[in-house]
């Protein structure tokens, strides 16, 4: 609510309270006719229309009577003209003793002095309150109508200041509108005064209605106090401005139609001087936004990208709208919307503009193409436009929202989107502020993108031209002649100078193995229509070194339409080649190295050969004995007369001290020397036939890298080039680092691999001779126990030796049982499992089994449910079978103690046997299922549950040795079913 700016006056305040200056509602009214100052009439409303009354009242407004009484009310009805009002200090009722004292033409005077002092509205306003209270009214309103309809209270003033904040607050909790039937609304409405001379102090319907809506309403007004009310519009130009509401409160002041024609002067001068005040503010604000697009329009110059743009024009909008939320979207070729800038948007909005298109786009998205912008009052304007975007819209919250198109001459580059907390309307001036600063926004896009574009082109050309590595040449085929630049001739070795010479020169630098394909393409273009090709090939220096480059040429036709000249460019690429060949290096040296698991050393020749290919001239591989000295391996050579002779010389000593594989070795660290030169030659050997070997391979660098693995060093790799080669870089001692790495990994594996295979044999045997020697008396104590058990039922002695018997011969048979799957491990790993094969019914097989297991299950107590047809034959190894079988069911009797336990055969489409044990105990865990087969492998902790983890190997062993398998399906807590599947036949060999 805005604060009161008006000096207290030191007159009393009135005793009843006022009006409300917003409602809406007029009863007793004089409406005053424009054009005949001296005429005046009083219409009745409802509530207190007397007929008699009006007449009485048209009656003396016609003969120029001052007041009229009727049933206790006072209608001000004489209206004559200013010019003809009498300045007499007489007083006179509704006028008060101030105003008296100076007169009318004075005080018209003082109020049009006072209100064309400033062009400020809000002091304006003040002013012209200041003016009214106390001399005209103990309280007044200024209520202006806004652009978008609304009314909003802007001045107030009253005796007693402490009561200002009061007269806001009516307007503040019954807000007003436009062209209503009562008070304020319809003075706004219809441009025509309002005249209450007389209010009753008695509560009537009639006077409630004609000042407020609501009893409560009434009463708040009489509270300020409101005896008398006069309601007068602020017109400037033909049009309403606002109303100023004049509220007299005490009991001998009265408003009459000379107080109404006085207030009604003062308001015309109040309206006038408030229309300038707004057109000086309006004035203001385009020099405001002349000088902000100004202030734009020099930002956006020096604004070189789309960032920088966003951000100016994201900065600005926020700073000049009011905006809570600005986004910039920039508008892409094939329809896709890329946020730019976003201020005041959540995280995810980012996601919900860039939308590809076909798809759900954004809702400013479907304006692409029309220049027009969409301004919404409010957020239900926005959603009855684009429903399909109401969820979006709605997260937001409510307001006002703006799509501006940034549009230029050509295209719309994108868009600006605008929201506000509150509903409002857009004035003229601001929409064309916006569309501004807008189709500004969208040429600075346009000069970033051409600007980027040329900027990046610059920059490819700029590279091109100070790394040196880009030449260019054109064959001129009217001149017969060919041109080189100097950056070329530095390719090539020549001097740096721009060059001529005869057509095909340039050829004879080409690589000989490239020679063959590359010349007749290149004769070809010299003849065929203008096309553009690229290749790539080797160069030959004039020094004998190779540079890779990429040329990229275009044939160009002549006024008679035949190819007049080739021209074109050409990078040296020599780099990215060298790279390719390292990284193919490591590529096929891990491909190698792969194929030689068991057997490494086999593969290091294979590995030194293409080293030598790749990236040196030659390569030598050392590895360590167990002594401590190095024994080379392997040696290879891109000619293969030398490589014969490094071959020869592979168990000559003859190596020096400085040696770089030597020193490498010493030290386990890499040895890098470039350039080689002779005196390091000289100490590489220590005898004559050694440095022979080094002068004519005469390397001009050399790398040597440790073979190193769990800080031991294995051997050395060692690389040298030579002649035409280029020297090593550090590129190539990282690549070979990789590769020595590789080296290493795989020589240990290969180690950790035979050792392995030994202790495995190692274990097969003993397991094989552990489990023979404990059958004999294992075998001899079975005997023994069954001898016994004899006696004692040939003796009739039953009791404690019988159940320990009993127990004993039980133990005995499961240690037996563990032997024999020990000595099937054994067996299965020296591949000497035998299968004895015949004709087997495979369910009298399961019976048999289920039969010797009884006990099992009886004391595991397992309910046993058997379904197995009459018969079921094949040809299998019964004895294996039925250990299979066993297994099972021992597992079964195990892990499903106290739960039944099923067990089902039958034959399959395949015409497959099978047979399927299931139990509905503990189950097994996803993760141990396929383990659950190897070797030492369980499920459960051996804590609770015995067994060495051998019998479903063993089983699983068996049933492939058949031609079968077994599959399990279990989950925790549901059990398990165990599926043997077998053919019947034997599979063929």
């Amino acid at each position: 609510m805005p604060e009161p700016t008006h000096e207290p006056s030191s007159e009393p305040s009135g005793d009843a309270g006022p009006p409300s200056l917003m409602t809406e509602g007029a009863t007793n009214e004089a409406r005053l006719s424009e054009a005949a100052p001296s005429d005046a009439g009083a219409t009745s409303g409802p509530g207190f229309a007397l007929m008699e009354d009006t007449a009485v009242t048209l009656l003396r407004a016609s003969e120029g009577a001052e007041n009229v009484s009727a049933g206790g009310r006072t209608f001000e009805v004489d209206l004559p003209p200013v010019s003809q009002t009498e300045d007499a200090p007489a007083a006179m009722p509704g006028v008060s003793a101030p105003l008296l004292g100076e007169g009318r033409f004075a005080f018209l005077a003082r109020a049009g002095e006072a209100l064309a002092s400033s062009l400020d509205e809000p002091t304006v306003l003040r002013q012209l309150a200041d003016l009214v209270v106390p001399g005209l009214a103990d309280w007044c309103a200024v209520d202006l109508l806004e652009a978008d309809g609304t009314v909003v209270r802007r001045a107030a003033a009253h005796r007693d200041p402490a009561r200002v904040c009061d007269v806001y607050a009516l307007a503040e909790r019954w807000p007003m509108t436009v062209n209503g039937p009562r008070g304020v609304s319809r003075v706004l409405g219809t441009g025509q005064p309002f005249l209450m001379s007389d209010v009753p102090d008695v509560p009537d319907p009639g006077a409630a209605a004609a000042v407020a809506d609501s009893d409560l309403l009434f009463a708040e007004s009489r509270r300020l106090g409101c005896r008398s009310v006069m309601l007068v519009p602020l017109e400037a130009r033909g049009r309403v401005l606002g109303c100023l509401s004049l509220i007299s409160g005490a009991p001998d002041r009265r408003y009459g139609a000379r107080e109404l024609e006085l207030a009604r002067e003062l308001a015309r001068r109040a309206g006038l001087s408030l229309d300038n005040a707004l057109l000086y503010g309006e004035a203001r604000q385009a020099q405001a936004r002349t000088a902000r697009l100004q202030a734009v329009t020099a930002a956006l110059s020096r604004a070189a990208t789309e960032d920088a743009v966003a951000q100016v024009l994201a900065r600005e909008v926020w700073e000049a709208s009011g905006a809570t939320r600005v986004a910039v979207l920039a508008l892409e070729e094939d329809g896709r919307m890329r946020p730019l800038r976003l201020l005041g948007y959540p995280d995810d909005a980012q996601g919900h503009f860039a939308q590809h298109p076909g798809g759900s786009a954004s809702p400013t998205a479907r304006q692409d193409t029309r220049h027009e912008a969409g301004w919404f009052a409010s957020l239900e304007d926005f959603i009855a436009q684009h429903p399909q975007d109401a969820e979006f819209a709605r997260s937001l919250g409510p307001g006002a929202r703006a799509v501006v198109p940034l549009w230029c001459e050509t295209r719309v580059r994108g868009l600006l989107l605008l929201a506000w907390p509150e509903s409002r309307a857009f004035t003229s001036s601001e929409r064309a502020f916006l569309e501004a600063l807008a189709h500004q926004c969208a040429q600075a896009l346009e000069r970033a993108s051409l600007y980027e574009a040329l900027r990046e082109r610059t920059e490819r050309l700029r590279q091109a031209l100070v790394t040196g590595d880009v030449g260019t040449w054109r064959v001129d085929l009217r001149r017969g002649h060919e041109v080189r630049d100097a950056a070329l001739n530095h390719m090539l070795g020549l001097p740096v100078v721009d060059s001529t010479s005869a057509m095909g020169d340039f050829l004879r630098y080409v690589h000989p193995d490239d020679l063959a394909p590359l010349e007749p393409e290149f004769l070809r273009h010299q003849s065929e229509a203008p096309v553009v090709f690229e290749q790539e090939f080797r160069l030959v220096r004039r020094d004998g070194g190779i540079r890779w480059v990429h040329s990229v040429g275009q044939s160009l036709v002549g006024p008679d339409g035949k190819v007049a000249c080739v021209t074109g460019a050409m990078a040296d690429i020599t780099r990215r080649k060298e790279a390719e060949e390292r990284l193919q290096l490591l590529l096929d040296a891990s491909r190698v190295l792969a194929l030689r698991l068991d057997d490494v050393e086999q593969a290091l020749p294979e590995v030194a050969k293409l080293v030598a290919n790749h990236v040196a001239t030659g390569c030598l591989v050392d590895l360590a004995e167990p002594d401590g000295s190095l024994r080379r391996v392997t040696a290879a050579h891109r000619e293969a007369a030398l490589e014969a002779r490094m071959r020869a010389s592979l168990t000559e000593p003859g190596r020096g001290p400085g040696h770089p594989a030597l020193q490498c070795f010493a030290s386990g660290e890499v040895c890098f020397v470039a350039p080689l030169d002779a005196p390091r030659c000289h100490d590489m050997s220590s005898s004559e036939e050694h440095r022979g070997l080094i002068g004519s391979l005469a390397p001009t660098s050399v790398l040597s890298v440790p073979l190193r693995s769990r800080g031991r060093t294995l051997g050395v790799i060692t690389l040298f080039t030579a002649g035409a080669q280029r020297m090593l870089v550090a590129a190539d001692v990282t690549m070979a680092e990789e590769l020595a790495l590789r080296l290493s990994v795989a020589l240990e594996n290969a180690r950790l691999y035979h050792d392995a295979q030994s202790a495995v044999r190692l274990r097969d045997e003993f397991l094989s001779v552990a489990s023979h020697e404990l059958k004999t008396p294992l075998t001899s104590l079975i005997l023994q126990h069954n001898l016994i058990g004899r006696g004692l039922e040939v003796a009739g002695l039953t009791g404690p030796v019988t159940n320990r018997l009993a127990t004993a011969q039980r133990q005995v048979l499961r240690l037996t049982a563990l032997v024999d799957n020990l000595l099937d491990v054994s067996r299965l790993s020296l591949g000497k499992l035998v299968l004895e094969r015949a004709e087997v019914d495979l369910v009298q097989v399961t019976r048999d089994a289920v039969e010797r297991m009884t006990d099992v299950f009886a004391q595991a107590k397992c309910l046993l449910r058997l379904e197995l047809p009459r018969t079921l034959t094949g040809h299998w190894d019964a004895l294996r079978l039925d250990q299979v079988l066993v297994n099972l069911l021992t597992n079964a009797a195990k892990y499903g103690a106290g739960c039944p336990v099923s067990v089902r055969a039958g034959l399959n489409a395949e015409d497959e046997a099978w047979v399927e044990v299931s139990d509905a105990g503990i189950g097994i865990e996803a993760d141990a299922l396929p383990r659950l087969f190897g070797r030492f492998e369980r499920a459960v902790s051996d804590r609770h549950y015995g067994g060495m983890g051998l019998g479903l190997y063993i089983s699983r062993q068996i049933v492939e040795a058949l031609g079968g398998r077994i599959d399990v399906d279990s989950q925790p807590g549901q059990g398990a079913t165990f599926t043997l599947r077998l053919p019947r036949t034997p599979p063929a060999s």
